[in-house]
């Protein structure tokens, strides 16, 4: 009996031993794998470079647009918006932060936003319903998503019913001009291309809310009584 029960032992210990490798092959294949699709990604993202934005017969980089100060601080009331060229979503004209302000005298209203984000969702059906209000008089509405890909973008839009402009930061270059810590973050920037109210996270704390349509109303007020 004693050696039939030291048999089917040892057979249980081959077979435990048996069912380990297979499962580190599987656990090495499996990051084997991963790993490899992530320097794939990488390469092309390397090999691809940085996306360019063309306007008036003029190409730039994607982002933030060259040859401005760029604050090293959060910024706040009074301070001059960073001027930024950005793609909108679908391969619509490319957008630049200047065009509307110097040279529209519109008053812009960005917004940082990502689906990922809770509060930029709360908001989104109040943006769109005062970009819906204001779009034929001198406001701009810009949502600018962090980092996201077109196909995200689109679905989470379809799924709300929002139509309101939305361009890209894909490289998150605007978000960190603008040291976008925690979103979403909003801004009402004067046709001067002065910031006259915002709304981020202010404490450094990484955390934000939500902005009202009652807020976006009461700072685009604010905004236009400081240019008159």
């Amino acid at each position: 009996m004693s050696q039939v029960a030291n048999s089917e032992s040892t057979d249980e210990v081959r077979s435990d031993s048996s069912a380990a490798r297979v499962a580190r092959f599987l656990a090495g294949s499996i990051f084997g794998i991963a790993f490899v699709v992530l320097c794939f990604l990488m390469l092309t993202a390397a090999l691809k470079g940085p996306d360019k934005v063309t306007m008036d017969g003029v190409t730039l980089n994607a982002g933030l647009v060259p040859g401005q100060k760029i604050l090293d601080r959060r910024l706040a009331v009074g301070d001059i918006a960073p001027d930024f060229a950005l793609n909108q979503i679908g391969g619509g004209n490319p957008v630049q932060l200047s065009k509307f302000t110097a040279q529209q005298g519109k008053v812009v209203f960005i917004n940082f936003w990502a689906s990922w984000c809770q509060p930029c969702r709360d908001e989104m059906k109040d943006i769109n319903d005062f970009y819906l209000a204001h779009k034929n008089e001198n406001v701009q509405v810009l949502t600018i998503n962090y980092r996201e890909d077109e196909a995200t973008i689109k679905s989470f839009f379809k799924d709300n019913n929002l139509i309101m402009p939305v361009v890209l930061d894909t490289e998150g270059k605007v978000a960190g001009g603008y040291k976008a810590t925690a979103f979403p973050e909003s801004y009402f920037i004067d046709k001067t291309g002065v910031i006259r109210e915002l709304k981020n996270d202010i404490s450094g704390a990484n955390q934000s809310s939500a902005l009202t349509r009652t807020e976006m109303e009461q700072k685009l007020q604010t905004t236009l009584a400081a240019t008159k």
